[in-house]
């Protein structure tokens, strides 16, 4: 079942045009994430379900209820909307205790005093702050903050959870660790999510769907698997974790495979249903290489980077320089002459939308 349906959803601030014809929703019990670069209008679809901001063109619905449509002039007030939402600042206040923070949207509807106590106390039990209850915003972390914010918006026991980078201001560690503690709240209470986010690790990892927009436009939805392994563009490819691009020429044809001829002469049957000839750009995900003294293509070690878990060179070959991930166990030192084999590649018109990475 939809519990928010957009349709073809526009807003222009004078000539600029932010967010042009998005239309997605997102199910009961789903975690989804709009992803994109700063400025491509994700922010802004979010305000517009929100009630922040009016729509220039559309509709939008949450579970049945039309609360914006610019044909019939309906806009529902943002109180009047049956959501939460968590900004990228938290916005507690800081005058006021954890328990007052949360408290604070039953105590405007005038509650009763032992219902805005019970509704507490299973706020704070969902988010882990029973302990802090009478501590003041700065006496917690950054992470305890903004638990604070989602207990807050849970409270309400809204019907979707609008969430605007709310991991951006913590750092990188806290920032993994709020991942999972954000995917087990989700999973916890059923709530619905629709997330916001410029940080691709944030949306693979957490997202059920996610949608990838550039400048205003939805490009691709799907799963994190799907839009990883099948881009629907270039400009998906390159923003969706590490990709090397090269020029290549394709040579022939059978069925759904493409023979691709690049780096220096070398070829490469690939899966591929665009139908492309000629020409084209060959896009390789640096873990789909192998580095080996016997690798077809020859190349050298210019950089290697030792991540932990993995080991992250960049290598030149045929005057092109390509990121390479290995596991831990294989290292080889910079200046070391080596071959790459090349796994699985994915092919892609001249001139499409470049990403921005």
């Amino acid at each position: 079942m939809e519990k928010i349906r957009i349709l073809n959803l526009s807003k222009r601030y004078g000539k600029v045009l932010a967010v042009d014809s998005a239309t997605f929703s997102v199910e009961d019990k789903e975690f989804f994430s709009l992803l994109g670069p700063s400025g491509c209008g994700k922010s802004t679809v979010l305000r517009c379900v929100a009630g922040l901001e009016e729509p220039t063109e559309g509709e939008i619905y949450i579970g049945q209820t039309r609360v914006n449509s610019t044909v019939d002039g309906i806009n529902v007030p943002t109180e009047l909307r049956p959501i939460g939402m968590v900004f990228q600042n938290y916005a507690v206040w800081p005058h006021m205790t954890v328990y007052e923070n949360i408290a604070y949207p039953l105590k405007i509807k005038k509650l009763p005093k032992e219902l805005i106590q019970a509704k507490l106390k299973v706020a704070l039990h969902t988010v882990g702050l029973e302990r802090l209850a009478d501590r003041y915003p700065n006496q917690l972390s950054g992470g305890e903050q903004q638990r604070v914010a989602l207990a807050r918006a849970l409270i309400k026991e809204p019907e979707v959870l609008l969430l605007d980078e709310p991991l951006s201001n913590l750092d990188a560690k806290l920032r993994e660790q709020m991942r999972f503690e954000l995917k087990d709240l989700q999973r916890r209470t059923g709530i619905p999510i629709l997330y916001v986010t410029h940080d691709q690790a944030e949306a693979l990892a957490m997202s059920d769907r996610l949608a990838v927009m550039n400048a205003g436009r939805i490009i691709q939805v799907g799963a994190p698997t799907e839009i990883y392994t099948h881009p629907a563009d270039r400009f998906v490819a390159d923003f969706i974790g590490l990709m090397n691009f090269l020029p290549g020429r394709v040579l022939g044809r059978s069925g759904e495979e493409a023979t691709v001829e690049f780096l220096g002469g070398h070829r490469l049957n690939v899966a591929d249903r665009s139908g492309l000839s000629g020409g084209c750009v060959v896009a390789v995900r640096p873990e789909d290489i192998t580095l080996s003294l016997t690798g077809p293509i020859r190349c050298r070690v210019e950089v290697r980077n030792y991540s932990g878990n993995l080991v992250d060179y960049k290598v030149r070959a045929d005057d092109a320089v390509l990121r390479v991930q290995t596991p831990k166990t294989e290292i080889f030192a910079e200046g070391k002459e080596l071959g790459i084999t090349i796994h699985r590649a994915m092919l892609f018109q001249l001139g499409e939308g470049r990403g921005s990475g």
